[in-house]
């Protein structure tokens, strides 16, 4: 049975074309439909008289009817006399030189433009990225020099109103440019964070609003961070297979699309119970038994199968823990190395939701987003690795709690173990082995134990002075 078709003027090729909803639909002459991996032939209908270059879209992302959501592009050229075919770019044409993707077809244009970084942030593993599909960017238009800057143009990064959205924001627009940097989410931002820079709506799984603010922002680097964390994911699995997934399928294919690069955070909960976890290496065993962990390992691979199959410049790092005293714990397993401080300084007690010997690495959030950037900026032949793990220290509860003591004195900490917490934690490595970032690009953290407490502690002591005193 044949799909529905029906005619539409479109603005990449002049001239009546035709639209299908259903398996396939071609933009231009109809002609044999190309073999899609996965997806086989489309059945086309008559050809119809077409005018200028065509497209070919693949199927929708979810086999049901409708344009297609992940559309690519196949280049179609013409010589003099001849009717539009197949093929490459023509030399010299810097419009576009086509890359095969499984589904729809993409071309990839000349890198230039801005940058996009999605994702959220809050604490604990990943900052506690941003919450379900509205994942924040923030976008780069700065200039770098050298090989290892950023091209002209912008980054974006998406669920960028908690931890890890607004301090990489920060982050990058100190280097770059207060305006290189886009901010977007689908909550409304502060006033403090509205008027701190350029700020968007941004739903991840709208597919078209993505590839929209790509071009009319002219991105170059793409910081995709959205995602829902351990606990809260098993709590509503569902959302976070949409949000953690298919959210990420949108960012590979833009990102491959206009020749991004595309940086997209891992985590310790990549890892499972079967994984070595003292020390934990690049490559090893990966058995996660988190809805979480399981969409970054599905992440790790399908950004490392796009660079070796496609040319994405794909690049990912493992973090540990990420503690930060600019916002709130969101849902994460790691949270309490942030809650603890908050209670320490207002009430002098913290109850704990894991055994006092739990060990995890961790990373205060000035390492992380130090990382991030370098990564970002390390020459492409430096990299042996698609994905790496980066660490600081590691800890336990108990341990994090002596450290506190010598500051306050009175401090008291007790323990209320949340099984399905603790599962998550028992599962995830004790440690990590970075010595592949150390050695390829110069990884090295700042931040110990005591130099993260003193920091943290000094940083809600003196905010709470100022509540007082007001």
């Amino acid at each position: 049975m044949l799909p529905t078709w029906e005619t539409k003027r479109t603005g990449f090729a002049q001239g009546f074309a035709l639209l299908a909803r259903g398996p396939a639909c071609v933009l231009g002459r109809s002609r044999p439909a190309p073999q899609v991996p996965g997806r086989g032939a489309a059945r086309l209908p008559e050809p119809v008289p077409a005018v200028g270059w065509g497209v070919v879209r693949g199927a929708d992302a979810r086999g049901g009817g409708g344009p297609c959501r992940a559309a690519r592009t196949l280049t179609l050229q013409r010589g003099p006399g001849q009717d539009a075919q197949p093929g490459p770019a023509a030399a010299g044409n810097s419009l576009a030189r086509p890359v095969q993707h499984p589904g729809p077809l993409v071309t990839r244009g000349p890198r230039r433009g801005r940058g996009l970084v999605r994702g959220g942030a809050g604490s604990g593993e990943e900052g506690n990225k941003g919450a379900a599909h509205g994942a924040a960017r923030l976008s780069a238009r700065g200039r770098s020099s050298g090989s290892r800057g950023a091209a002209s143009g912008a980054a974006l990064r998406e669920g960028g109103l908690g931890q890890l959205g607004v301090g990489l924001a920060n982050f990058l627009r100190k280097r770059f440019g207060k305006d290189s940097v886009i901010l977007s989410d689908i909550r409304k931002p502060p006033d403090h964070i509205f008027h701190s820079g350029p700020f968007i709506y941004s739903d991840i799984l709208d597919y078209k609003n993505l590839r929209e603010i790509v071009v009319n922002n002219r991105i170059t680097w793409l910081f995709h961070y959205s995602a829902l964390l351990s606990a809260v994911g098993e709590a509503n699995v569902s959302l976070a297979r949409a949000v953690n997934i298919t959210g990420l399928h949108n960012v590979l294919d833009v990102a491959a699309e206009h020749n991004l690069r595309l940086f997209v955070p891992s985590t310790i909960g990549a890892f499972g119970p079967t994984s070595p976890r003292n020390p934990t290496p690049d490559l090893c065993v990966q058995r996660p038994r988190t809805i979480y962990g399981v969409s970054k390992v599905h992440a790790e691979l399908m950004g490392e199968y796009y660079h070796y199959r496609y040319g994405l410049d794909f690049r990912c790092l493992r973090y540990p823990g990420i503690i930060s005293a600019d916002s709130q714990p969101g849902g994460g397993t790691t949270d309490y190395a942030v809650q603890i401080f908050h209670d320490a300084i207002k009430s002098g007690k913290f109850e704990c939701n894991l055994k006092p010997s739990t060990r995890l690495p961790m990373m205060y959030i000035d390492d992380c987003l130090r990382a991030t950037l370098e990564v970002m900026e390390a020459p492409a032949e430096s990299l042996s690795m698609r994905t790496y793990n980066v660490n600081a220290m590691s800890f336990t509860p108990e341990d994090l709690a002596q450290e506190v003591l010598k500051h306050i004195p009175e401090f008291q900490i007790t323990y209320n173990v949340d099984s399905v917490r603790q599962a998550i934690a028992d599962s995830w490595p004790m440690n990590f082995d970075d010595s592949n970032a150390r050695k390829d690009w110069g990884w090295k953290h700042d931040f110990d134990l005591p130099e993260l407490v003193t920091t943290m502690l000094n940083f809600y002591g003196s905010d709470t002075r100022i509540a007082q005193a007001n």
